[in-house]
């Protein structure tokens, strides 16, 4: 069974589209709709029981406000038992669009917001990179070299990247090659390694950089809760502050290198990797473009209202503690993406899912708003995509890389 949801994000009011099982499947039971509006719980506007042999379309019902608008599909089987298909919400405009939002009121910096991160790149800098580098001759191809390399990061805890460099590139003789590369740094999603990437055979070096608390960088530190909230009520030392240090301390080694061209280097990453990329670009000056795909971290005040997977919920259940819940969400925006979005001004590329149930579309669209008139930005958005990086936005990136890393 299919089912398709439409935020508006041009205008108007949110759709659900489900096309009937195709004939020869033997499914029974039935499917129960319920739209509702979400204000931290839900005003049910409308609940409808439909068969899973028709097809149905609904404009999700409104209360003739501005308002976040949900819809929840559930299969109702014949013993009774009902399973959630699918869930989104999306913010309605009555006048005015989603793609045009920048934002809620709430969704302001700290007075001390460029002070926080001038100190931690201060912070950072005090820490000897000491790079240590190791040929990974059994992950040669037929264009580049792999090799592992281990940096001294925030804290002075060690990370691991991974560093593919074309053929004519040896790091253990590097007079041999007098080339210099364009460069991307990719970053990892949630709790994900990021794995040797092999681009020079496009012509990239690539640097797959695993923060603290990712893959073999485990072997160095591991938080001993879920990485997005240790430290979560105490700014100084939150995660995030942390992991974005260790992909700076990444443009620090790439920014280094004989066969790098320092001029041409990008970032690159999806869901969490996404927002890492988005922060590099508002933190590192060197960076010359950025490519970000369904960005996690963004717009906190919404995206913790409208995620209806993943751990949008779990931030909104810390931001409304009663004893922790104001330093939290203090903690949280200095880490936002749409805050530090004002801060970029290098090409930028965000890519976004229109059925995202984790990273809603809105995650992308109002840091992209953010960033400075002037800047050159791009919005791409996939109509089918839930939350994952498919070839469409991957086709995207390439071309952005192209024209500003190459050209």
């Amino acid at each position: 069974m299919k089912i398709d949801f439409n935020p508006a994000l041009e205008g108007g009011v949110p759709t659900l589209e489900i096309a009937p099982l195709p004939q020869g499947n033997n499914s029974t039971g039935e499917i129960v709709i319920t739209a509702y509006a979400w204000e931290g719980r839900e005003t049910v506007l409308k609940k409808e029981t439909i068969s899973c042999r028709v097809p149905f379309k609904m404009e999700l019902p409104t209360r003739g406000q501005d308002d976040i608008l949900g819809v929840r599909v559930e299969q109702s089987d014949t013993d009774g038992k009902v399973t959630k298909m699918a869930e989104w919400r999306a913010m309605y405009f009555k006048k005015g669009r989603a793609l045009d939002y920048k934002g809620s009121p709430l969704l302001k910096r700290p007075r001390d917001f460029k002070k926080y991160w001038r100190e931690a790149k201060e912070k950072l800098a005090l820490v000897p990179m000491n790079p240590k580098i190791e040929p990974v001759p059994e992950k040669n191809t037929a264009t580049g070299r792999l090799y592992k390399v281990t940096l001294n990061s925030y804290w002075n805890i060690p990370i691991v990247c991974w560093y593919y460099v074309p053929k004519d590139v040896d790091l253990l003789h590097p007079e041999a090659s007098k080339k210099r590369y364009p460069a991307i740094q990719v970053m990892p999603g949630w709790g994900a390694e990021e794995p040797p990437i092999d681009r020079t055979a496009q012509g990239f070096i690539t640097l797959s950089l695993n923060p603290k608390n990712h893959g073999p960088s485990k072997d160095f530190f591991k938080t001993p809760v879920d990485h997005h909230l240790w430290n979560i009520d105490i700014p100084e030392d939150y995660y995030y502050r942390a992991a974005f240090m260790d992909c700076r301390r990444g443009i620090d080694f790439l920014s280094s290198r004989p066969e790098v061209n320092a001029q041409k280097i990008g970032v690159e990453g999806g869901s969490q990797g996404g927002a890492l990329a988005l922060a590099m670009g508002a933190l590192d000056e060197r960076i010359a473009c950025v490519c970000s795909n369904v960005p996690y971290i963004s717009n906190f005040p919404d995206f913790v209202e409208l995620a209806t997977l993943g751990s949008g919920f779990i931030f909104r259940e810390y931001r409304n503690r009663p004893d922790i819940g104001e330093r939290v969400k203090k903690t949280l925006s200095y880490v936002d993406i749409a805050n530090l979005a004002p801060d970029i001004k290098v090409p930028t590329l965000i890519c976004v899912g229109a059925q995202d149930p984790v990273c809603p579309p809105l995650n992308g669209i109002v840091a992209l708003n953010r960033i400075p008139k002037g800047v050159p930005k791009r919005l791409f958005i996939d109509k089918d995509a839930e939350h994952e990086v498919p070839d469409t936005m991957r086709a995207e990136n390439n071309a952005w890389q192209e024209k500003y890393l190459k050209h």
